[in-house]
């Protein structure tokens, strides 16, 4: 260590770290939106003041028993403050991240422990202020409450002042599309001037940067940009060193005796006990069942960077000696390791208890039954495809109401952005969801849509890992209902005829693991071009549409898909019946489920042809039905088939009984060569697979 880290370097090091959470403190005062905090209520207030109060009412006994113990030279209220905070206190980050992971997030708990966490971080800050003020050397009784006084005017002008002012840079950087670097460095050195500011006043610079956070507008573009800015700088180079520094000022060998092991067991024993009564207390007060309430209680009692910032700093000011310090940091390691083992124990997500019945179109479209939709969303280029689809599905006499759930996928990544998108989007759905931000381009866009359109529209969002990213799809399918679910394909064809990959590569696999564990029928639009730039809300126009159907379940369910955008008055649906010129021959172990699925198509396509010569209001619903024979490639015959018509959109099951093989692709073998067909094919492709759909597990079928 010495070789290394010589005394000499220390300060070097601290300086740079604290610079480093001068900014860090910034981005965590820009996650926190005070108007929610404002609007959360008496359930999170509650939460968070009982979360804070009861165990900082222990600290304040084990902190005498600490002053006795370790003969601490110090004064007792300074100690009370900086035993109590680390004690009491949430790591909000780190809290929102368990959440995400264990995806607890949009739960009732989830939404009952975000604005208490976002509320106990506040207070954790305002605790470290009034703990840095009352620490002071000077021998004055009078300078705690100037330092206080000083504290609130400074928190005053910061509220009434400065954030008018931000909000008119907000709103200037917001109207533009290029941000000027002017406004880039007025807020960087705004940082450092709060900073400054509280350092002067004789409260820590920390809270300065942290309260200059609070100010600035989270909500739109120039928030967002700011942490694009700064994050990776800070996050992976300078906060680091804050963690090297704590590590190298934190002796474990310091606690080398039983008194010091049995301060450590009580300071932990006060702070899960204390939060953990508090918690669960307050929980089923509120009507949570004694496995969510112990889940509070875990949750609220998370530590992380917030207490390790609290504890650097009551070391350098005096108050802790290196064996309390090294205790202190031991408990708050202790504490956080326990959250999600604590959490997976005694907290399971409760369900939507009601029932989940219509799972799949075939059978139900002629029910008129309510059809819901959960539409997957990456981006804002997918978006005028999916509405064009929805609308088509809407039936002008309103006797099958449509309801939309799009859901904006977003993936949860390391970057502070993404806790900021976490924190936002825990609220009011479902899974990880929440109704998106008004300054959110595709909240626009739907709402826009919702607005001249007789669909009714709920936006949520989910940030969550890649790997587990369907689970929070399935999920919300379930929690909503969702007949079918809606995913958008990751390649676009541009005006010159070549694609784009438009997305992370990883959406592909989220895809397919969708099509695996959905709870519903699933499709996957591949948008080509002119489907998309068609606006069916404005048009009066027919629209060509076909059916490429083969045979089995998959197939069924786009027939039945169909016959749904055949209620609209501007669609014209073909069904393109392709019959093989010999027949295939079949593993014998696989002929009564083929013969029942063949028997259920003859059935399937009869029931179609009675709906299309009398339709529910007595007039043809304008469906077309074609044969045709093919030999050799069956995706080659359908791509020459429909680049002689000019349909905007086809409709292919992801899996058919007549193919010789199975695709495991997430669009299948017709499916995937139409969508990566050439520039002379304009169609865009709408792939669909049924619910519970079953197949031959063996497939090694022959001609």
């Amino acid at each position: 260590m010495h070789t290394i880290f010589p005394k000499s370097s220390m300060t070097l090091l601290d300086t740079i770290a604290t610079i480093g959470l001068l900014f860090f403190l910034f981005m965590v005062g820009l996650e926190l939106d005070l108007k929610e905090i404002q609007k959360s209520g008496k359930i999170a207030a509650t939460i968070a003041l009982s979360g804070i109060v009861v165990p900082f009412l222990g600290g304040i006994g084990v902190s005498t028993l600490m002053k006795k113990a370790f003969n601490l030279n110090t004064d007792l209220g300074p100690l009370i403050v900086f035993v109590g905070v680390p004690v009491s206190i949430t790591a909000f980050p780190v809290l929102v991240r368990i959440m995400a992971e264990r995806r607890v997030l949009g739960t009732k708990l989830g939404r009952m422990v975000i604005p208490a966490a976002a509320i106990n971080d506040v207070c954790a800050w305002i605790l470290l202020a009034v703990g840095v003020a009352i620490a002071g050397h000077s021998k004055n009784p009078a300078t705690p409450a100037y330092v206080l006084i000083s504290g609130i005017g400074f928190v005053t002008f910061m509220l009434v002042v400065v954030r008018r002012y931000m909000c008119w840079v907000a709103h200037r950087v917001n109207g533009q599309g290029a941000v000027r670097e002017i406004y880039v460095l007025i807020t960087l050195v705004a940082v450092l001037l709060s900073a400054f500011a509280t350092d002067l006043i004789g409260i820590h610079s920390l809270f300065g940067a942290f309260v200059f956070g609070l100010v600035v507008p989270p909500e739109g573009h120039f928030a967002k940009m700011l942490i694009e800015k700064i994050e990776d700088f800070i996050t992976v180079l300078m906060l680091p060193l804050f963690f090297a520094s704590s590590g190298l000022k934190t002796n474990l060998g310091s606690i080398n005796s039983g008194k010091g092991v049995g301060v450590l067991f009580l300071l932990i024993f006060t702070a899960t006990v204390g939060k953990m009564a508090a918690s669960v207390a307050v929980g089923i007060f509120f009507k949570l069942n004694i496995h969510e309430a112990f889940g509070l209680g875990f949750l609220m009692n998370t530590k992380g960077l917030a207490e390790l910032i609290v504890l650097n700093i009551g070391l350098d000011i005096g108050v802790l000696d290196e064996e309390s310090f090294a205790i202190l940091v031991l408990m708050c390691l202790i504490l956080m390791f326990f959250t999600t083992p604590g959490l997976m124990a005694f907290y399971k997500p409760a369900r939507n208890p009601v029932p989940y019945t219509q799972r799949k179109l075939e059978g139900s479209y002629l029910k008129k039954d309510e059809f819901r939709i959960l539409a997957c969303v990456y981006g804002t280029r997918s978006i005028p495809a999916l509405l064009n689809l929805v609308e088509a599905c809407r039936c002008t006499n309103n006797k099958r109401p449509v309801k939309l759930f799009p859901l904006h996928l977003t993936e949860l990544s390391e970057r502070t952005l993404s806790i900021i998108n976490l924190s936002r989007a825990a609220g009011q759905e479902a899974v990880p969801t929440k109704v998106c931000s008004r300054d959110d381009d595709i909240f626009v866009a739907f709402d826009a849509y919702s607005r001249i359109s007789k669909v009714s529209v709920r936006p949520m969002s989910v940030v969550s890992q890649l790997p587990v990213m369907h689970y929070d799809i399935c999920n919300a399918a379930a929690e909503k209902r969702a007949m079918v679910i809606i995913l958008p394909y990751d390649v676009y064809q541009k005006e010159d005829g070549t694609f784009e990959h438009v997305n992370n590569p990883g959406f592909k696999s989220v895809s397919q693991r969708v099509m695996q564990q959905a709870p519903c029928s699933v499709c996957v639009l591949v948008d080509r071009g002119p489907w998309s730039s068609v606006q069916l809300s404005n048009t009066l126009s027919s629209q060509k549409v076909a059916i490429i159907f083969f045979g089995g379940a998959d197939d069924r369910e786009a027939l039945a898909f169909g016959c749904t955008l055949a209620e609209h008055p501007c669609m014209k649906v073909w069904i393109l019946r392709f019959i093989p010129a010999r027949m295939v021959a079949i593993d014998i172990d696989n002929v009564a489920d083929t013969e029942s699925d063949r028997k259920r198509d003859e059935e399937a396509i009869a029931a179609l042809n009675i709906v299309a010569v009398d339709g529910d209001d007595g007039s043809s619903q304008g469906i077309y039905y074609e044969e045709h024979a093919y030999e050799g490639d069956a995706a080659r015959a359908v791509y020459t088939l429909v680049c002689a018509s000019d349909f905007l959109l086809l409709l292919v099951g992801r899996q058919s009984i007549r193919l010789h093989h199975r695709d495991n692709s997430e669009l299948g073998a017709i499916g995937d060569f139409l969508a990566n067909a050439g520039p002379e094919m304009k169609s865009s492709v709408l792939v669909i697979q049924q619910h519970n759909s079953s197949f031959p597990q063996d497939h090694n079928t022959t001609a």
